[in-house]
């Protein structure tokens, strides 16, 4: 259901959310929420990504622009039990080459980022890999 408020800006940038709709949104201290900011409209969308007790981690992948590449990263993913909450992906024009940004929760995962990242940088289709665990 969509709702309209008028919220004042505090100091610093900071808004706050009525009470009722903070808890609805699951609005809570340690949570995670991807806000996608658009300068051009004057714009914030926030969306909550987890809640508290997770353990994330930003990927940012470089890799060739055809089939079965995003298949493969999350087929990966799922083998060291990482759950993608968040992932967007985009053609690099001209260069045969696309982005993708995801967030995972490596709570439960099997083994470690950095092996998740040697396995990610082995695979022939992948040419740049961040993992940037979030705080």
């Amino acid at each position: 259901m969509r709702h309209y408020e008028i919220v004042r800006v505090r100091e610093k940038g900071k808004v706050e959310i009525p009470p009722d709709y903070a808890y609805e949104l699951g609005l809570v201290e340690g949570a995670y929420f991807l806000l996608e900011i658009d300068t051009d409209l004057n714009e914030v969308h926030m969306e909550r990504i987890a809640l508290p007790g997770k353990k994330l981690v930003e990927v940012e992948l470089i890799v060739e622009d055809k089939p079965g590449v995003l298949a493969k990263i999350s087929g990966l993913f799922g083998k060291h039990r990482a759950n993608i909450l968040f992932s967007e992906t985009e053609e690099l024009e001209g260069i045969e080459l696309g982005g993708i940004v995801a967030v995972i929760d490596v709570s439960g995962m099997s083994g470690t980022i950095e092996e998740m990242r040697r396995e990610l940088e082995a695979l022939r289709e992948v040419k740049e890999v961040t993992l940037r665990p979030l705080e």
